[in-house]
Formats: C-alpha cells, structure tokens, sequence
C-alpha cells in the first residue's frame, strides 16, 4: 500500500529493502547476491527458482524483529508484536528463549549484526550470553552453573544452552566478528560436559546431534552456513586426525586435519589433558590412548525448575 506494507498470509510486515550479505569471516569475499524479503511471488504468478524462493525467507527473520526492545518477538495476525518484552519470557519460542533464539540466522549473519546495531554490539551481546569474562577465569564452573544445563529447563534464561539444537551453532558466530580465539574458549568450556559417565553426553542426544557437535567441534571444524560450503576452523583437542571418506562422492579416501603444538591446557579444563593426548582413528601419532575411565569428573546437573 501506500505505507510500503505487504500482506503475506495472515501477517502484514514491514517492506524491507534489498540487501546483500556482508563477506564471510576473515574478510573472505563471499558476497551472494541481492535478494529481497518480500520477495515471494503472489498467488497466480509462476515462482522464481527455488533457490531465490528459499533465499528470499530466509532474511523473514527480520519482520520479527522489533527495533524498539533490541529483540526478536512474536507478531499477532495484525502485525503488532506481543507478549513479554523480556526475551528471557518471551512468547513464540519453542524449547527455548528469545535471547538463545537470536543467534539461529546463519545464512544472514552480517544482517543480523546490523539489526543488533553493528558488530561491536553483537560482540556485547555474545560475551554477556556466555559469561564470557566468568567463563575465562572458570570455564567449567560457567559450563555447569551459570549455562543452562538441564536437559528439559528451555525457559526463562538468558545464557547459552548446550544442551539444545537452537543455539548449538552460536560459539562460531564469533568466528564472524573477528574474534574467533573466543570460539575456541567457549567451545573448550562446553567440551568438559561431555563425559564418558552415563549422563556424559549434554542434553537429548536427539539421533546423535549433541554428539555430532562435539567430534565435529573437537577436531576443529564446523558447518557455519549448513547447506553451504563455508566451514569455520577452530584450535582442535587433537593434533592429528584423519577422516576416511567415500572416494567415489568425496573425490579422495581420506581428510586429514593437523594442529602442531596442540596441547594441554590446564587452566582451561579439568579434561583438556586426556582429551588432548587422544588419538584419532587412523591417524599417524603414536601417543597412548586415553585411560578407560576419563580424569574428569561428570558435571553437576541443575534441577528441573
């Protein structure tokens, strides 16, 4: 209309303009190209590519957002955002918060940040979601106290959870602001979870994804832009890995990953040691295997509130 408003479904939005995404971490000149939000095509018209389809909603995070908290909301059917204010308390997110929530746009990462007001913003945002400057001084007590760390507790927080899908990806959106040794921080705070106990493995492992998460995280890579070759590198727990992969769709048998000097780091976590002396299936190192029972205690679990 004559407001710059479209209707789509039952929700009327925001026009919003034409963007183009920002280059990738380290500067990498990865620019795709121009897409638009409103972009789907009206009932009758032939659809574009499904590839423009898809890209296209994927930047509709931004009709939820709302400027004036800073936050992602729910809208009602007439466009108008409601419920809590408070993202911790917000409505409209399942099995999880507004505030874990807001880091779930990897295909859009350098928009996000501009709708959080630049990167120095999201950088405030990230330290104060992990705890980061309590999680340096104690990695393990930030891991198991001040994250969430009840497999079932998805509400009313404001700090990570490692337990859940929604917010697994966010120690690599430091990858984006330039600061990527804090990736490596967080993730070596999240890695001393895992145990070999019985409530080793974080959360629900929901077919394996929590596990995925941490081999893919401990050996040092990590899909940042799913269903886009764009994978980010972090410092491993090992020094030597190789990966046995399917000639006839991979092009070669076998990917090797190396980190000369890798070692324990004590003041990092309790199971850094052990972790670090492991070795990979297949790789060349010769190092002994870790004990059959691991040094590092299981960590406490919070209660169900």
């Amino acid at each position: 209309d004559a407001r710059g408003r479209v209707r789509v479904g039952r929700l009327r939005r925001e026009r919003l303009p034409h963007v183009a995404l920002g280059p990738g971490p380290g500067g990498q000149g990865r620019r795709p190209r121009r897409l638009a939000a409103d972009a789907a095509p009206p009932v009758g018209v032939p659809a574009e590519a499904p590839a423009d389809r898809y890209s296209a909603r994927g930047l509709h995070h931004r009709n939820v957002f709302d400027p004036r908290t800073g936050n992602f909301r729910a809208r009602n059917a007439d466009g108008f955002f409601v419920g809590d204010a408070d993202p911790a308390h917000s409505d409209g997110f399942h099995e999880g918060t507004a505030v874990q929530y807001q880091w779930l746009v990897p295909q859009d990462v350098p928009g996000l940040f501009d709708l959080m007001g630049g990167t120095d913003a999201a950088v405030d945002r990230l330290d104060a979601f992990f705890a980061y400057d309590e999680l340096v001084a104690d990695p393990p007590h930030v891991a198991s106290e001040v994250w969430v760390n009840g497999t079932y507790d998805y509400y009313g927080w404001e700090t990570y959870n490692p337990n859940n899908e929604p917010n697994l990806h966010a120690p690599y959106v430091y990858l984006w602001t330039g600061q990527p040794w804090k990736t490596t921080d967080v993730v070596r705070a999240a890695s001393t979870l895992f145990t070999d106990g019985p409530d080793g493995v974080t959360g629900n492992d929901d077919l394996g994804t929590m596990s995925a998460w941490h081999v893919l995280s401990s050996i040092g890579v990590y899909p940042i832009v799913p269903g886009a070759d764009l994978w980010g590198l972090t410092t491993p727990l090992f020094d030597d890995v190789t990966i046995t992969l399917d000639p006839e769709g991979c092009g070669r048998d076998s990917l090797r990953l190396t980190a000369d000097g890798v070692a324990p780091d004590t003041t990092r976590s309790p199971c850094r040691s052990a972790a670090s002396r492991s070795v990979a299936p297949g790789s060349r190192a010769t190092r002994s295997p870790p004990p059959a029972r691991s040094p590092c205690p299981a960590a406490p679990r919070r209660a169900r509130r």
